[in-house]
């Protein structure tokens, strides 16, 4: 199994607790923030594999946190999800993947999982 560092970034706070603790407990490493500010500091601070992020926060939305995660990490796996319709989210950069919320952590995995 490849161990992963992720950061996973959701305002919502019982969400992000209850998919990051099923993300390490599958053995890997990750590290939450609850707004899409607190992602772009860890993103400047931190090295990760993958960076999956809600699209729809309060304050910046998840676009702002995809295009610096592909900035700062070009090699990393970028996620968005989000309940909306993808055709709602813009300004994502090319290559970022889309999950729809109420999503599967193994299938999750599975998408950030280097081949």
């Amino acid at each position: 199994m490849t161990h992963l560092n992720i950061l996973y970034v959701d305002d919502d706070d019982t969400h992000r607790a209850m998919v990051a603790e099923a993300i390490a407990v599958a053995g890997h490493t990750v590290t939450q923030a609850g707004t899409a500010t607190a992602a772009l500091d860890l993103l400047r601070q931190g090295r990760y594999d993958c960076v999956v992020t809600d699209y729809w926060m309060p304050d910046i939305t998840g676009a702002a946190v995809a295009q610096e995660a592909r900035a700062l990490h070009p090699w990393a796996t970028v996620c968005v999800v989000s309940g909306h319709d993808k055709h709602d989210m813009v300004g994502l950069p090319p290559g970022t993947l889309l999950m729809t919320k109420p999503f599967s952590v193994p299938l999750l995995l599975d998408v950030l999982t280097p081949r």
